[in-house]
């Protein structure tokens, strides 16, 4: 058959047409699926775990009771909890090393301590600083040589990698195999320790004085510390909340960071709960990564409410930028923490500036925000729930970034 320019030319028209309106059906089927999805309430079973002594990786408990006890002392349960502080530079390397970004808080015979020590350069210690303040708050003396000495003729020389460990082994990999002594710790021939493997840990003692020297020498000990705590109703938290109602735009997307929670509980008036959060830069040394600049917005964000007859919530957000806000949102939604479960399992959301729009998890139960233009995604942030009641509950979040449990 023969086709004329002119047919041509209409035959032309029509798949074109025809394409168009095959995109628009596409586009309609997306907008419709993705609608579909977020109507839907998805969550999964919030665990509660209950054990007094909380780490990265609960298979180091064991070298953790040859530093702390539950059945010390008022006095020696002072000096174990800067010893279960230090201790985290051996099993958690990656996210707590000299100068994390480090959250503390402690009560020990009933009086309490807090301190947020944020670093703010290369080099400041901020996580020695934080150790230091609360020895001075209870009256110990530093020493931290021989505290090191201490914990090093304790633990063992291997310790097991915990899960964050693997994937900050995997998320730097080429850069950790060039370095010959963080490979030496993190390799197993040319595959990186895994999550329950054991790996070598650092000896700070024998790199101590060169790290203090090199500090020193470039006037770089200090660190921002705040011991303030912001009170908004019930809750007492790290930041000023009021900061955060009028929805700030998030201006960057944050490198990404690595956390470490830890606590001891011996009893209401007795324990010991920090987070430290690090962003380990690989350079040719070791020293290079144990003094690196937490260059972030990505701090961890912490809110303490009280509740009736002694219990304490600790909610601890992070993994997103500005967690701050995040966790606003969620305790202007809840005046108290009352079900630990329910609190987990609620939508979060984000408001952005220019143009305005809401981002809003598909996760959880349904929250609906009016007046701004809707976005979702699948999870927003991490957050780690303590119940101190008579014990020490802690309740992971479930969220993995797919809509499935963990």
């Amino acid at each position: 058959m023969i086709i004329t320019k002119l047919k041509m030319n209409k035959l032309k028209s029509f798949i074109f047409l025809l394409i168009a309106m095959t995109a628009l059906t596409s586009c309609s089927e997306v907008e419709k699926k993705l609608n579909t999805s977020q109507s839907i309430n998805h969550t999964c079973p919030i665990v509660e775990k209950k054990n007094n002594i909380l780490l990265d990786n609960e298979k180091n408990e064991q070298e953790v009771v040859k530093l702390i006890s539950s059945k010390s002392s008022n006095s020696s349960y002072r000096n174990q909890i800067l010893n279960f502080t230090l201790s985290q530079l051996y099993f958690a390397p990656h996210a707590t090393t000299l100068n994390s970004h480090t959250l503390l808080i402690a009560k020990v015979a009933g009086k309490e301590f807090f301190i947020n020590s944020i670093p703010q350069k290369q080099n400041d210690f901020a996580f020695m600083n934080a150790v230091s303040r609360m020895a001075k708050f209870y009256k110990k003396p530093l020493s931290i040589r021989s505290r090191l000495a201490l914990i090093e003729r304790n633990v063992s020389e291997y310790v097991y990698a915990s899960k964050s460990l693997e994937q900050y082994i995997k998320d730097n990999q080429a850069e950790l195999f060039k370095n010959r002594a963080l490979k030496r710790l993190y390799f197993r021939g040319a595959q990186g320790v895994r999550e329950n493997e054991l790996f070598e840990r650092l000896s700070y003692v024998k790199r101590l004085n060169k790290l203090t020297t090199y500090a020193k020498n470039h006037n770089s000990i200090g660190s921002y510390n705040s011991n303030y705590l912001f009170r908004r109703g019930n809750y007492s938290c790290s930041f000023d909340s009021k900061l955060h109602d009028s929805n700030m735009a998030i201006l960057k997307r944050p490198k990404k960071s690595y956390y470490n929670t830890f606590s001891h509980y011996k009893d209401n008036n007795n324990y010991i709960i920090g987070v430290t959060s690090s962003l380990p830069e690989v350079g040719d040394s070791i020293g290079d990564v144990l003094l690196s600049n937490f260059e972030n917005d990505n701090y961890t964000a912490l809110c303490l409410s009280e509740q009736n007859q002694g219990r304490r919530y600790l909610l601890l957000m992070n993994g997103i930028t500005y967690n701050a806000q995040v966790l606003t949102d969620l305790i202007n939604n809840f005046p108290q923490v009352s079900y630990a479960q329910q609190y987990m399992n609620t939508k979060r959301s984000l408001v952005l500036q220019n143009p305005k729009r809401t981002i809003s998890e598909i996760y959880g139960e349904t929250k609906t925000e009016q007046g701004t233009a809707q976005y979702y995604t699948p999870a927003l942030g991490n957050l780690t729930i303590l119940e101190l009641n008579n014990g020490l509950s802690t309740y992971k979040d479930p969220r993995n970034g797919q809509l499935t449990c963990k």
